[in-house]
């Protein structure tokens, strides 16, 4: 397994605000890393790249403008604290990633950031195109309650929960003053970002309540070398545990220096997976960590609700697959993401029963892919993996389009399909038959 991409892109982040070198381990080869690092050096800084690993080294900064590439992926809204603290101004165009958001094209949120930044004493505007700019004369340090940006707060879930944490925590750090974030999300590329933020010197306290409490000093405060290993990628980890479930025949087993970490970031799905039957072992082997699973052609059906704290959004894709081959009726109720269901219309062409009634997808099995397609087509990064699986179960030929989506999320999904059995091929456009 290659490293957590939320992760990278948040550790990457705090490298930018850092006055001394960071090097990030377990990098994924992936279109997040190769278009940050080369962000990092049109900026002034240096950022190299190769062999699961990036060095940044962000001393060099001399502009606060990021250039357009930035717009390839979503991560690049997370570098405006570091140029913010360091030139007084910033700005990014609309960024990229999955089209899954709220907005008629499917465009992801910005009015968290803003609302975040304003609490430290930014001024942002929101561009005509989606970007932001934003200035401020100094960062101050505030008290922030992160479930008011929550669509609900007894749940505590959204899809502005998880950014405004982030882009809270990394202001944070930069502002002079304390700084109290009540609430936060708490996955790992949150988490993973505390352990960073600590090594580069940065005065922060988790309370007993949750609360992360951050002592900043100003755009100097962070002065110390970093150096962290990226948790296994936790949507790849969920990825291959559907696909050895659905399409193995024997035994596969997924290894990655820091699995159990991992699996404890995954409790809400491992929880999942154990209810629906999946036959998953947990354990050591080769000098790394490694999970398991084994596969199974008849599931028990689920109720499943997905939120910020529980259920990943990026995992209910490949939920709703494994619940095709159950014995029953399963539900999948999503609470952060409107537009995740774009894989639906893809799994019924290849046999899948289901029906989408606004956030709840039902699907009806047993009711496994049965027929191939002549083309289905995925709009966003998860989908694109799901139907990749579930068009190799189902019997003939099917032609996946929107695969460029996969190179945001895997390092190479079809080829490592490949060396385990899959026929999997590339055609002219960049796309895939499988």
């Amino acid at each position: 397994m290659s490293g957590f991409k939320h992760s990278l892109v948040t550790v990457t982040a705090a490298a930018l605000a850092a006055r001394a070198p960071v090097r990030i381990d377990n990098c994924p080869d992936i279109a997040e890393t190769r278009v940050l690092a080369d962000l990092i050096d049109r900026l002034g800084g240096r950022a190299d790249y190769g062999d699961g690993t990036l060095v940044v080294d962000a001393d060099g900064l001399h502009t606060a403008e990021l250039p357009a590439e930035a717009s390839a992926i979503h991560g690049s809204v997370y570098l405006l604290p570091a140029l913010l603290a360091r030139f007084g101004r910033a700005a990014v165009a609309a960024t990229g990633g999955c089209r899954i958001g709220d907005d008629p094209g499917g465009r992801r949120p910005v009015e968290q950031y803003v609302g975040v930044l304003e609490r430290f004493g930014a001024q942002a505007a929101v561009l005509a195109d989606g970007g932001l700019r934003v200035t401020a004369g100094k960062l101050r340090g505030c008290e922030i309650d992160l479930l008011d940006y929550t669509a609900d707060r007894a749940v505590r879930t959204g899809p502005h929960y998880s950014g405004a944490t982030k882009m809270a925590l990394l202001t944070a750090a930069v502002a002079e003053g304390v700084s109290v974030l009540h609430h936060p999300y708490p996955k790992p590329d949150v988490t993973d970002l505390l352990d960073v933020l600590r090594q580069l010197g940065l005065d922060v306290e988790v309370r007993a309540d949750g609360a992360i409490v951050v002592a900043g000093r100003g755009s100097h405060g962070l002065d110390r070398p970093a150096q962290h290993v990226l948790v296994p990628d936790l949507i790849e980890v969920v990825t291959w545990v559907c696909a050895g479930t659905l399409l193995g025949e024997g035994r596969l087993t997924v290894r990655g220096t820091g699995m159990h970490r991992a699996a404890t970031a995954l409790a809400p799905e491992l929880e999942v997976f154990d209810r629906l039957g999946v036959d998953l072992g947990l354990g050591t082997g080769l000098g790394a960590e490694e999970l398991t699973v084994r596969p199974a052609r008849r599931l028990r059906p689920v109720d499943v609700t997905v939120a910020s704290h529980g259920v990943f959004s990026d995992s209910q894709p490949f939920l709703a697959l494994l619940a095709a081959l159950a014995e029953g009726t399963s539900t999948i109720a999503e609470t952060v993401w409107t537009g995740r269901f774009g894989y639906a219309p893809g799994l019924a062409a290849l046999g899948v029963r289901l029906r989408q009634d606004g956030r709840t997808l039902t699907v009806h099995g047993p009711s496994a892919p049965s027929r191939a397609a002549r083309a289905v087509h995925a709009p966003d990064l998860r989908a694109a993996a799901v139907l990749l699986l579930a068009a190799l179960a189902a019997p003939g030929s099917t032609v996946l389009t929107g695969t460029h989506h996969l190179r945001r999320g895997y390092p190479d999904l079809p080829a490592a399909l490949r060396a385990l059995g899959a026929d999997v091929r590339p055609i002219e456009n960049g796309d895939a038959r499988a």
